[in-house]
């Protein structure tokens, strides 16, 4: 039913945008770092400090000629601590000032295109900046708009009329003919003037706001995912999404109206979420949440400056990173079939001799010492299946029967290990050490500059907030980043 799909709707989109709670105004630790020679520092830089003495009672902060009111404030931390209950005021503030400094300087230097996906996979930037936005305004008004939903008897079921699934034999009219091959997903221009034109739905929350809803509204808000799904002409997808539109701009409307927000008020929660974006895209770009095997052209580029004077230096305080195993004593037997291997395998299994096993069964000539391999050297360059299965095998555990590149099954024993270090000089050591250097320097670049940024840039703040503004003006702290930021 309608009802239900647009609660559906309403409820699914509170659930997609809860990272927003993260996203937006959470002060993410390792989300700092600027290129070396970002703000052109000179010796001759006059210094600024923060000063604690705004009186304007409207407003938390001021940044040069950028005003951060306690709306915004107020709304970004009521965001903030849904997700995470300890943030201050203070620390929200806190994030709001880096964002406007570093996402403001990151635009001048890269330009919008640098620093937003803008592709043919992902959303539309437009797309995503009202999305935001809309998740903040659920968030931070949570009570209050579900209270006009409860006005409307919990749903918008009865302010949607004229509803008009596509039909099967109407999707030829807006899509390309499923015999033409399609390199991108996208709609020509024809089947884009014909989609304008089709509404699939009216709505009308009040005299003034009514409006309708089309195949391009909706085409032109999705992802490649979801232009795929309209190009396999699935119009229950299609009617779906257009119902979430309407919620959507239902949500509009209600801040438009009853949610006592001025334009000016509105405009600072969608800079806010710009200053993020840019920030973001500026993080991404220089790799701070990078895992150094990343594929980040400025840490790539900062390792290859990396000199041999610095991967030693290096090596040599970090000595225990670059252990491995020298070589290992092992034992084998060498069968000629499977059948007799997972034979001997069982045998194993049940605590029988590995040497006297391999006096029995086994067809190498080494069979009379009881298949003892003595030591196995690590041979990095040209490693033998053996050499490669005993540096991987547990100690005095039989290995499962393996079918060797000659055509017969070997079960190996490793009885003892002897661990060493990489040489300094080798490939190894000269890519792990470069790449945390690498990253090393980057984090020291953004320390250096966040802290001249703040101190070159005339920042009041009000009185009241000083206690919680600590973390401003001391070094950030960037932390490696955990899984779960590297794959969030």
């Amino acid at each position: 039913m309608l009802c239900s799909d647009l609660d559906a709707n309403y409820k699914k989109m509170r659930q997609s945008k809860n990272n927003i709670l993260e996203v937006i105004m959470k002060r993410s630790l390792w989300h700092m770092s600027l290129l070396a020679t970002l703000l052109g520092l000179t010796s001759n830089i006059s210094h600024a400090k923060v000063n604690y003495d705004l009186k304007n009672t409207q407003q938390a902060a001021t940044i040069a000629k950028y005003n951060i009111s306690n709306t915004l404030l107020d709304i970004m931390h009521k965001v903030s601590i849904a997700k995470k209950a300890e943030l201050t005021r203070g620390d929200v503030l806190t994030a709001l000032i880096e964002n406007q400094l570093l996402g403001q300087y990151a635009l001048k230097r890269f330009g919008e295109s640098q620093l937003v996906e803008n592709n043919k996979v992902s959303f539309l930037p437009s797309v995503v900046a009202e999305q935001e936005f809309r998740a903040v305004i659920q968030v931070a008004f949570d009570k209050e708009l579900a209270e006009a939903r409860k006005k409307l008897g919990g749903n918008l079921d009865k302010k949607i009329s004229q509803e008009q699934t596509i039909k099967a034999n109407e999707w030829d009219s807006f899509l390309p003919s499923k015999k033409v091959l399609q390199l991108n997903i996208q709609l020509d221009d024809t089947g884009q003037k014909a989609a304008q034109k089709r509404v699939l739905l009216q709505y009308q929350f009040d005299d003034k706001h009514k409006g309708t809803v089309t195949l391009w509204d909706v085409y032109q808000r999705q992802n490649v995912q979801g232009r795929n799904e309209i190009h396999s002409r699935k119009s229950d997808f299609t009617q779906s999404q257009a119902r979430e539109i309407v919620v959507h701009r239902f949500i509009d409307y209600w801040v438009e109206t009853q949610s006592n927000l001025s334009k000016q008020d509105i405009a600072d929660i969608q800079q806010a979420i710009l200053n993020k974006s840019y920030h973001d895209g500026f993080v991404s770009m220089i790799g701070i949440a990078a895992d150094i095997h990343d594929d980040v052209q400025y840490l790539k580029d900062l390792a290859k400056k990396v000199t041999p004077a610095e991967v030693k230096a290096y090596y040599q305080k970090h000595k225990d990173e670059f252990k491995r195993i020298v070589r290992v004593k092992a034992q084998h037997i060498a069968l000629a079939d499977e059948k007799t291997a997972n034979m001997v395998a069982e045998q194993l299994k049940k605590g029988g001799n590995f040497g006297q096993l391999a006096k029995q069964y086994s067809t190498a000539m080494d069979k009379t010492t009881g298949g003892d391999l003595g030591w196995v050297v690590h041979e990095p360059k040209n490693p033998t299946w053996l050499n490669s299965l005993a540096f991987i095998q547990p100690i005095n555990t039989p290995s499962r029967p393996i079918r060797t590149p000659t055509g017969q099954w070997e079960i190996l024993l490793v009885t003892q290990k002897e661990e060493g270090y990489q040489p300094v000089d080798g490939e190894s050591v000269r890519y792990l050490a470069s790449q945390v250097i690498a990253r090393q320097k980057m984090v020291k670049e953004y320390q250096t500059i966040r802290k001249t940024l703040i101190k070159q840039t005339d920042i009041h703040i009000s009185p009241i907030l000083k206690p919680q503004m600590l973390s401003l003006e001391n070094d950030v702290i960037i932390v490696k980043p955990s899984e779960a930021d590297h794959h969030h």
